[in-house]
């Protein structure tokens, strides 16, 4: 059956059931603007038991809801903003093995990704949105299940040694319908990052601390292994590199 069949079908049960335990229908059943996706409010489990250090403890998480790309960020979505705004542009726009118009946008900054977002109307995902996002509520390891399946996302698995076009892994999609959320480029989050901040991360709508040195980085990479692209993973880099494995996706509010 088509995928897009099914996940709307999978919204109009999902709005059924907010009819009946009287959610409020203008969250849950919104109409996502176009190339995002909505995630409705409540709670899910963020960290994992057998994930590095930083991972713990799993702990239960409430988001308000939230809409965020279903793709990362493409070179020629980044492009245009360069145009108009006289923004800066990638760091590998002229090689030709990462400015394809349909990769996802690599080598700019955590300030680039932030300054793109906030020119369409938008904003980097908090780290806990980007976690929600990706595994839903169900606990899963990866943005697809639990198990590992090579041909479900861009990592060194694939042997495709450079970023895939956005969203050419429509099996790996993530239970809310958002692509690449496992593999391909490592993706900005708003977040400062702290290797213990899940010791004393607030339970609702947490935003990470409020200074650090570097930010999160989450999802894994086409060079990366299969245990580094689980949607728990975390990891960080600081705000000014330009790396070939780091691009982003937005988010904005849902009201």
């Amino acid at each position: 059956m088509n995928h897009r069949i099914i996940t709307n079908f999978a919204s109009w049960i999902f709005c059924a059931i907010a009819v009946l335990i009287f959610l409020p229908l203008d969250v849950v059943c919104a109409k996502a603007p176009a190339d995002m996706v909505l995630v409705p409010e409540g709670k899910f489990i963020m960290g994992s038991k057998i994930g590095d250090k930083d991972e713990e403890p799993v702990h239960e998480v409430y988001l308000d809801a939230f809409y965020i790309d279903k793709y990362e960020v493409s070179n020629s979505q980044y492009n245009k903003f360069v145009k108009a705004a006289k923004a800066r542009k990638s760091y590998c726009a002229d090689n030709p093995m990462f400015n394809k118009p349909n990769q996802p946008v690599v080598c700019i900054s955590w300030d680039d990704a932030a300054s793109y977002c906030k020119w369409v109307k938008k904003r980097l995902p908090t780290e806990a949105e980007w976690e929600k996002a990706a595994r839903g509520t169900d606990g899963r390891l990866f943005a697809w299940g639990q198990k590992w399946i090579s041909a479900n996302a861009n990592s060194n698995a694939s042997d495709l040694a450079k970023p895939a076009p956005v969203g050419s892994y429509p099996k790996g999609v993530s239970p809310y319908g958002a692509y690449d959320m496992s593999g391909n480029v490592w993706e900005w989050c708003a977040d400062w990052y702290s290797e213990n901040y899940y010791h004393l991360s607030p339970q609702r709508n947490p935003k990470g601390q409020s200074l650090g040195d570097s930010r999160v980085i989450r999802g894994g990479g086409w060079f990366d292994l299969p245990a580094q692209v689980t949607v728990t993973n975390r990891y960080d880099s600081h705000p000014l590199v330009r790396y070939n494995g780091i691009g982003f996706r937005c988010a904005r509010d849902s009201k």
